[in-house]
This record gives C-alpha cells, sequence and structure tokens, in this order.
C-alpha cells in the first residue's frame, strides 16, 4: 500500500481480514464512534442530540476523560469576568508557534467555534439536575510576552463525579454528556476493542472489534465511522518510526495504561489513509518526578547550564529531554517565597510556580510550597545544604564542575546580563540565601500530538488528500492540529479541539441526509 512507509515496523502491516462467519453478533447505527475520550463523547452526543442513532466502542470500562482543563478561546464565563480573546490575534500566534505546519483551517474551525461548544457544554453541565458544576479558569499562565499564554483553560468542580469520589476534571462535563447520550438512546459497547475497520469498496461502513469474553462482532454504520482513540504514546514501536522523542523522556504519563497504543491509527492506515509526516508533536509536561521548576539555575547531573530557564512547560521538557538525561536538577536558595513571586509577572504558567484558579485562587501559596519542599526531601527527589560544594555532592554532581556553574550565573545575575544564554535581566536573582536546594525534574509524555490527515470536515484523507469515504477522525488520533510542537497560547486547547471538533462533527452528522 502506497500510505505505508516500508520502513515502518510490524505495527504497520494489514492484517487478515476477518472471516464473517466468525463474528458473534452484527449490529447496525447510523453513527459509529471508536473511543470515548473527550473527543469521542462530544461528538456522540452532539449526534446524538441532532437526530442520530449512535454506537460507541470503547476498550476501558467506561468513558475516560483525564485532564484537568478544557481550552476555549473565549466563553459566556470569560466574558463574565470581562476576559475576551480576539480569535484572530490566537489563531495568528497558533499559526506562528506551529512554524505554520499547522492546518489553517482547523485552527480556524477550533477559534471561531470554540465559544459556541464551551457555553454548549456548560449550559448543561451547570443543570441543577446535574448539580451545577461550577467552573473557574486555570490562572497559572506564562505572562511574559516570548511564550505568553492566554486565559481560557476551563477547569470544573463540585459535579457529580466529584461528589461520587471519584477523578472529576472534565469528567465534570462528560458525565453529563454521558447521561444524556443514555437518554437519547446511544449505545456503549464498553470493554470492546476495535480490531479493523470494514470496507465496501472504497468506503468505510463500519468497524470489527471484540469484546471482553473474546466473542467478535461488527458494527456497521450508516452516516459514518468516526476515530477518537487517542495517541501513540503508549506504543514505543509506533513512537520509535513516528515520533522517536516520545520514547526519551523520564515517564510516560499515559493513563491508565493501555490506553494511546495507536488502534486508531493503524486501522485507518490500513484503510488508505495517510499519516501526516514525521515527526509527529510530543504534548509534555516538566512534571516527573517532581512538579515545581521554578525559574533559577537548571543543571545537568554533569552540573552544567543547559539552557535558559526563562521557558515555558513544554520548552523546558524538550530542553531536558534534549540533554540525554532522564532528569535534571532545579536549583534554588531558602528565600524561595521571596524569589518565585517574583518572577511571575514575567513567565510563570504550569510547573514553573503551583497550579492556582484564576478566581479566588492564590498565585503563591508559601505554606502550601513549603509543605511540598519537605515531601520531596523526605522522598529524596531533593536535597538541601549550605553550600553550593555539600550541595553538589548530596547530588551526586561533581563537586567543582557545579561549583564553577554556580558562582558563574550568580556573576550574571549581578551585572544584570546571562553570557551564556541571554536570560532576562528581570529574571536574573542570585542565589545568595543558604541552604541551597536542588531538586530533581524531568519530562513527562503526557500523549503524540500527531495522526490521521483530515480536512476541513474531519474526513480522513489518503496520500492524495482526497477522502476515504465514511472514515472521520478527531482527537489525538487526528493530523493538522500542530504540526511540530504542542502551543501553549491557550492550556488546555488539546481537549478544548476536541470538545469543539466533537461537537461540530455530531452537528454536521445530524444534517446529513
Amino acid at each position: 500500500m502506497s500510505n505505508i512507509n516500508p520502513k515502518w515496523g510490524a505495527w504497520a502491516t494489514p492484517p487478515a481480514p476477518i472471516d464473517p462467519a466468525d463474528y458473534a453478533e452484527t449490529l447496525h447505527t447510523q453513527v459509529l464512534v471508536v473511543g470515548a475520550g473527550i473527543a469521542g463523547l462530544s461528538c456522540a452526543y452532539s449526534a446524538a442530540e441532532s437526530g442520530c442513532q449512535v454506537t460507541v466502542i470503547e476498550k476501558l470500562p467506561t468513558y475516560h476523560g483525564f485532564a484537568h482543563n478544557v481550552g476555549a478561546v473565549n466563553s459566556r464565563f470569560m466574558r463574565s469576568l470581562g476576559i475576551v480573546n480576539d480569535p484572530d490575534e490566537v489563531a495568528r500566534e497558533w499559526i506562528k508557534r506551529c512554524a505554520n505546519r499547522c492546518d489553517e483551517r482547523l485552527v480556524r474551525l477550533f477559534v471561531d467555534h470554540s465559544e459556541e461548544a464551551m457555553d454548549w457544554a456548560l449550559d448543561l453541565a451547570e443543570k441543577p439536575e446535574y448539580g451545577g458544576v461550577r467552573v473557574n479558569l486555570q490562572g497559572a499562565a506564562y505572562l511574559g510576552e516570548t511564550y505568553k499564554e492566554l486565559y481560557g483553560a476551563h477547569v470544573f468542580y463540585d459535579g457529580p463525579v466529584a461528589r461520587s469520589g471519584k477523578l472529576g476534571g472534565i469528567n465534570e462535563i462528560m458525565e453529563p454528556m454521558y447521561r444524556e447520550s443514555l437518554k437519547l438512546g446511544t449505545r456503549f459497547l464498553y470493554e470492546t476493542t476495535m480490531l479493523q475497520l470494514l470496507k465496501e469498496g472504497d468506503r468505510v461502513v463500519g468497524a470489527a472489534a471484540r469484546r471482553k469474553d473474546g466473542s467478535l462482532i461488527a458494527v456497521y454504520a450508516e452516516k459514518g465511522v468516526l476515530l477518537a482513540t487517542g495517541g501513540i504514546g503508549g506504543s514505543d514501536e509506533m513512537c520509535e518510526d513516528l515520533c522517536p522523542i516520545a520514547n526519551r523522556v523520564a515517564v510516560k504519563a499515559n493513563f491508565p495504561k493501555g490506553v494511546d497504543l495507536g488502534e486508531g491509527h493503524r486501522a485507518a492506515l490500513w484503510a488508505g489513509a495517510a499519516l501526516e509526516d514525521a515527526p509527529f508533536p510530543t504534548m509534555m509536561h516538566p512534571q516527573a518526578i517532581r512538579h515545581s521548576n521554578y525559574c533559577f539555575l537548571f543543571v545537568t547531573p554533569r552540573g552544567k547550564r543547559f539552557m535558559n530557564e526563562d521557558n515555558y512547560l513544554q520548552g523546558r521538557s524538550l530542553g531536558i529531554v534534549k540533554t540525554g538525561y532522564k532528569w535534571v536538577w532545579t536549583v534554588f536558595d531558602s528565600a524561595w517565597a521571596e524569589k518565585v513571586p517574583q518572577t511571575l509577572p514575567y513567565g510563570g504558567g504550569l510547573y514553573w510556580g503551583e497550579s492556582f484558579d484564576y478566581v479566588g485562587g492564590r498565585p503563591f501559596d508559601e505554606m502550601d510550597v513549603e509543605k511540598k519542599i519537605e515531601a520531596s526531601l523526605k522522598a529524596g527527589s531533593s536535597v538541601q545544604a549550605d553550600t553550593p560544594r555539600a550541595l553538589a555532592e548530596k547530588m551526586g554532581v561533581d563537586p567543582g564542575s557545579f561549583e564553577e556553574t554556580f558562582t558563574r550565573y550568580n556573576e550574571f545575575c549581578r551585572k544584570g546580563h546571562d553570557d551564556e544564554f541571554g536570560k532576562r535581566k528581570e529574571l536574573l536573582i542570585p542565589l545568595d540565601r543558604p541552604p541551597y536546594f536542588a531538586r530533581k525534574i524531568g519530562a513527562a509524555l503526557l500523549t503524540v500530538v500527531g495522526g490521521v490527515k483530515v480536512d476541513e470536515r474531519f474526513r480522513a484523507l489518503d496520500e492524495n488528500n482526497e477522502p476515504v469515504p465514511g472514515l472521520y477522525v478527531l482527537g489525538n488520533t487526528m493530523a493538522g492540529r500542530y504540526g511540530v510542537d504542542y502551543p501553549m497560547l491557550l492550556p488546555g486547547n488539546s481537549t478544548g479541539t476536541g470538545l469543539t471538533y466533537g461537537y461540530l462533527l455530531g452537528r454536521a452528522f445530524g444534517a446529513q441526509e
């Protein structure tokens, strides 16, 4: 098949078609959704609400949303706070940060419709029958111009999921979608794993799947099949071929184990769809080992500085990975309680300092930070000493090398110019208050955010950029959103595009004759 690179591993080899006689059951529906994450469930509910008969296949025991926030360019909640972003400016900056390798049509769909989709989700989740989910915005954001982040990452509290004692987050808007989908007759087939797509001629007409008991089923879809099965991060083999850097991180934070195995990518490929050019973009956070990184002095296990510490979370993660080490050290002194807040107006964001809510949150909670420092010292992921040499010895770093780096960095701070990496003078704050601390930090891969080529109607495309009839792709299975890197211009934009695109595609299914 011309859409398959002969250098790829065994994962790319199409399986033999399943004999129809082997199916224990054959089902029929109008819309088949494979994957019940935020993109799949949003589409399923939107399609059902638009009058479609919907069936959802999900290999886990229930729908799943493992993120903390959902990004939108605007929303009625944001407008109530006086926060209004310009969609045109967001689109231009998004495209620039993706080195112009993203699909501008997809970017425009998100910036033009994310407010509509978020309001749709909030209207449902805030209904009294679901406990009136409380919404807020993530307050932690990089405020400097270089990597500026906009407010728009919505977080959710006090909904039916949290009240049941389970993980809340974006599940607080997904649970109402799930319940409403059930009311509208949507069929959910849990613990059911898609094996391959079914075709009649050039058209994808359904999917074959295996149930938990091992029996095989065929599900035929009149209007189309949506693949929203997540990324490839959990498959080392696929990552090595399509995104090698994803295998170089300290931790793969794919949760729960067994997700992000690339089932949708493979099935689409075998059905004639094409993948975007490798290497795929990644989503990384510097949250492996310990979360807070700050922005003072980063050194490798050899005691050497390796980057401008004034960077956003994806940039810090990539910087760490490129050292060739699984983890590095962030160094700070005992005046952290006064020095970290000094840096927040110039940078900030997740894992720079602490996460907090826009409304009612504290940008820097000294007591909480102190507890985390004590916990990391006890766990051995942080060390403390009265001198740089003694600190280096506890770090297991060559004392001479570290002392030289430490002294040189403080010299840059005193003269107000970083001769090595050009860090802004506002952030050149000397480390001069013993005792000193060093904490291990590493990059965690959340997911790989590249995949199957699609057009502006979310139809899968072949190697000639022609639609594969009957096949649609969303979420981390799709290509085109990012091109080279995950842009933190608007935190939560991956889940935000999942919500928005799912909403739009569901409406489109409903409009089909």
